[in-house]
């Protein structure tokens, strides 16, 4: 099935981009806004050693996304917590294998919420990634650097630490470097919005639970990364902004450069989606590898998707200069006197 809607550091400016298959887009539904993102203009490419002081991380095959250089000392990389950039950072490893190469999930909490959020709505995604010797990062607090994306509980210099944590977890596990992700519920699912176009350049997939995008950011360099968004009914998943609306702006942005998205729409509250759904998005992250190509999903989505997951399609002035993103900017920034969010509470509890 599917819908059309209509309507950094030294290292990221100096990168040059690292040439990622173009994706096929296929399918959603108008959600009344077109792409307001910008492009960066690069050309070349290159990988980055993670390293820093002569202490080489493993040769990485060809094909990889750029890793970011180790800034300072890595923390040793263990299941519980450690601090990266002054922030407490909860993090889920598996056992480094020899002959298995370990996923990398970096988890945004929602407002009000903490960073075991990862653990209550992905227990199945962190085995998988523990099972092969990976690691899962789900952030606590931010560094308040950069700029804001939501309502002030994330901002964009906090990428820093999932570089930092990327980069150590190379040198000290064995990470498939083309199965990096990010995802987040509310606050946090705008974060993982914001970080698809500010780390473009590694993350292979990005999933987002009543998140999407409300401000403007720029894509790291030409390698857009594949998306299932997911949220509640357009009017009912509301905290301040309508989250329906920023999950298809966002959907809108990929297309529109050619890549690929589904959205699935529950119908429900606030960051509440069902099992099957959760489990829908972590498949879709499996099934879509750094520059996978052809399309897995070109034909249609696997039968054990919900029935209302939808691959999205381009609209027709998908090159239409955006009008929409300021009016949502605008409501993003009354979002910051929100109290506590109940729905991404609620969410966890199911």
């Amino acid at each position: 099935m599917s819908e059309t809607h209509n309507g950094a550091h030294d290292w990221v400016r100096a990168l040059l981009f690292a040439a990622g298959a173009s994706l096929a887009g296929c399918g959603s539904t108008h959600h009344g806004a077109t792409p307001a993102a910008e492009e960066a203009g690069t050309d070349g490419g290159v990988v980055l050693d993670a390293s820093e002081d002569g202490d080489s991380a493993p040769a990485l095959p060809p094909g990889s996304p750029p890793i970011p250089p180790v800034t300072g000392a890595c923390p040793t990389l263990a299941t519980g917590n450690v601090t990266v950039m002054g922030q407490s950072v909860q993090l889920w490893v598996g056992t480094k294998q020899a002959n298995v190469k370990g996923p990398v999930l970096f988890y945004w909490h929602g407002t009000g919420s903490t960073s075991n959020e990862a653990s209550l709505l992905f227990a199945n995604a962190i085995q998988d990634i523990t099972s092969e010797g990976g690691i899962v990062a789900s952030f606590s607090t931010s560094t308040m650097q950069g700029m804001n994306t939501g309502n002030n509980v994330w901002y964009t210099g906090d990428f820093a630490m999932a570089d930092q944590i990327l980069a150590c977890a190379v040198q000290q596990l064995n990470i498939d470097t083309k199965r990096i992700y990010t995802g987040g519920c509310s606050a946090g699912g705008l974060q993982a919005g914001a970080m698809l176009f500010e780390r473009s350049s590694y993350l292979a997939a990005v999933m987002t639970n009543s998140g999407g995008r409300v401000f403007s950011y720029q894509f790291q360099d030409s390698h857009t990364p594949p998306l299932i968004t997911t949220h509640g009914a357009m009017g009912v998943d509301v905290v301040i902004i309508d989250f329906s609306g920023a999950s298809g702006i966002l959907d809108d942005d990929i297309v529109a450069r050619g890549g690929f998205a589904v959205d699935c729409n529950h119908m429900g509250g606030h960051c509440g989606a069902p099992k099957d759904d959760l489990a829908a998005m972590w498949q879709f992250c499996k099934d879509h590898p750094f520059g996978v190509s052809p399309e897995p999903y070109a034909h249609g989505l696997p039968a054990s998707f919900p029935s209302y997951c939808t691959i999205i399609t381009p609209p027709s002035d998908a090159g239409a200069e955006a009008e929409a993103g300021p009016a949502i900017d605008a409501a993003a920034e009354a979002e910051a006197s929100v109290a506590p969010d109940a729905g991404a509470r609620d969410a966890k509890g199911d």
